[in-house]
């Protein structure tokens, strides 16, 4: 395959890039390094550019970055910034082109390094056309709200962010907030506007004084029901016992007494009843108000979201 004119550029460049001849041995050392460094950065080239061809973009751009490791000029780095916005990293490439096309000119350098910066200059403005921006409308928009697109934090902008075309995770999160997160696409040379809606989050609610109240009362209750209840049972067999024999503890104040036992351990139990009651129906009214589990599916066009609360 014949080298292309970008190819024959690079050559030129890494040939006419090479210092001229020192002496002493330490400089044919020097020179012998670099002849293999420009050696293999234009088989590098060449490689990248018969992938490039065959559209195999990615391979096409590891072979030119390991060129340009090799020569850093302007006329291998072009090669990579070519190979970034074949690919779709158009931001990275643009940022590339730039730095090439801003970078400063030495005196008598080589003619490629000259045309690799009108290069730089060219994809520079064809992709500040090409790359898209994503802008993101937060419903509200509480202060503090942080907005993260793939994992990298952005800032929110009203005129939106420079971003790659393609598909992206957006994830927003806010103090009082549930966390959102969306999917999006974002073409090419286009302004994508994403709305996303912040959801409170749920309040807790403490336990009702009347529940709490009513289940304590209910507990002591039941207590003075059972320990009272035994205490009249035991007496009413006393008296029983007594009244068979016909001994002098067969009185009306000891019945009394044990009838009075008696009228406490159902006020107890009576207490535990009530108790019980308040507070199993103060514990439902609260259950009754709480939110209940809900998931919410969102569909727009060129992206779909999912929100809700357990």
């Amino acid at each position: 395959m014949r080298p292309r004119p970008s190819t024959l550029m690079v050559i030129a460049s890494l040939i006419l890039a090479a210092p001229p001849a020192l002496a002493g041995d330490a400089a044919d050392t020097s020179g012998a390094a670099d002849e293999k460094a420009r050696r293999d950065a234009r088989e590098l080239v060449y490689q990248g550019d018969e992938l490039f061809i065959l559209r195999r973009y990615a391979e096409a751009l590891r072979a030119y970055q390991r060129a340009e490791q090799l020569v850093r000029v302007p006329s291998t780095s072009i090669e990579v910034a070519k190979a970034l916005a074949a690919i779709g990293r158009l931001s990275e490439a643009r940022e590339l082109a730039a730095a090439i096309a801003s970078s400063r000119a030495l005196p008598g350098e080589p003619w490629p390094f000259m045309q690799a910066r009108r290069r730089a200059d060219a994809l520079r403005d064809e992709l500040d056309d090409r790359i898209p921006r994503l802008k993101v409308r937060l419903v509200p928009s509480p202060a503090g709200a942080r907005l993260r697109v793939d994992g990298q934090e952005v800032k929110v902008s009203s005129e939106g962010t420079l971003i790659d075309p393609g598909n992206h995770w957006v994830e927003v999160e806010a103090d009082g907030y549930v966390g959102a997160r969306q999917r999006v696409y974002v073409p090419e040379r286009e302004t994508t506007a994403l709305d996303v809606a912040l959801t409170p989050e749920p309040r807790p609610h403490g336990v009702s004084p009347w529940a709490v109240g009513g289940f304590i009362a209910s507990g002591a209750g039941l207590a003075v029901g059972i320990g009272v209840g035994a205490a009249y049972l035991s007496a009413r067999s006393d008296l029983t016992e007594a009244c068979r024999q016909g001994t002098s503890d067969c009185s009306a104040g000891t019945r009394g007494d044990a009838n009075a036992l008696g009228w406490v351990s159902n006020v107890g139990f009576g207490l535990a009843i009530a108790g019980a009651a308040v507070g199993g129906i103060a514990l439902g009214m609260e259950r009754s108000k709480a939110p209940e589990s809900s998931v919410t599916w969102a569909v727009g066009p060129g992206y779909i979201s999912m929100r809700g609360t357990l």
